[in-house]
């Protein structure tokens, strides 16, 4: 893989031990980033990630960092940016992808009813407030180093632009990601800090949460309309490769942009 924009490097990966997170790893790794530091809440899985990663930096070019990590946390990001720092007086670039799903076809009708405030604060904990809170972290740490073009990319969802019946937390939370990202974007280029913001919406994914998020009523659904097919969905990996692109100089005129992956927006 050819990407010189990506080699020598500070990247912080949320969500990065799994699913999207870790394919966009990969792929930062193969460019030959100088670190990359994954936060993710599920360390369960970060000595199998670790092994397969290093499979991938035989040369020893890329420092890769694991660090638990609660995005919902604000303190909790405010010292993973601030430990980033201090290790490598750098931060080129952030994918901000943790998040957590909601039952599609799972529910009653009306949907709502079933709704539980929990439920509700949970979803926006991570899926928004922790946006927001990696956003100030990282944007924070990045104005007070050297001026110089840097990236941090959201993922959303395509729940985000469509009106999803059952699953609101979860399509509100995307969408508040989405406009969230939007507005810093604008924010940060009207204060002259060259950082650029933009948001990733994902269609159907192939990750360890798809199963989480399907319900047996939606699945039930697909299989009458003929709609469920393998082929119908993407591989983390498409959705890295925008992403890796966004996060490179190539993408350079790119900003305060949501751009839809595996399915046209509605």
């Amino acid at each position: 893989m050819s990407a010189p924009s990506l080699a020598g490097k500070v990247y912080a990966i949320t969500g990065g031990a799994s699913g999207m997170g870790l394919a966009t790893v990969k792929r930062l790794v193969q460019a030959q980033a100088r670190a990359v530091c994954i936060g993710d809440f599920n360390d369960s899985n970060f000595p199998q990630v670790k092994e397969a990663l290093e499979a991938l930096n035989k040369e020893g070019s890329t420092t890769i960092v694991f660090t638990k990590l609660d995005v919902s946390k604000s303190a909790s990001v405010n010292a993973w940016i601030d430990g980033i720092i201090s290790q490598f007086n750098a931060l080129d670039g952030c994918l901000n992808a943790a998040g957590i799903p909601q039952m599609v076809g799972a529910r009653g009708e009306p949907a709502i009813l079933e709704e539980t405030d929990e439920a509700w604060d949970t979803v926006m904990g991570v899926n928004l407030h922790g946006v927001f809170y990696c956003m100030r972290a990282e944007i924070a740490a990045m104005v007070k180093l050297e001026k110089k073009p840097r990236s941090i990319v959201n993922i959303a969802s395509m729940a985000a632009l469509r009106y999803s019946t059952d699953i609101f937390a979860y399509s509100v939370s995307k969408w508040g990601a989405a406009v969230l990202s939007t507005a810093v974007a604008k924010d940060v280029e009207s204060a002259g800090t060259d950082i650029r913001v933009n948001a990733v919406s994902p269609g159907g994914t192939k990750t360890p949460m798809l199963m989480k998020f399907v319900g047996p009523k939606a699945l039930e659904a697909a299989k009458k309309s003929g709609v469920e097919r393998r082929s119908s969905l993407i591989e983390p990996d498409d959705v890295a490769a925008v992403v890796v692109w966004l996060l490179s100089e190539d993408s350079s005129q790119v900003y305060g942009v949501n751009i839809p992956v595996g399915e046209s927006a509605p």
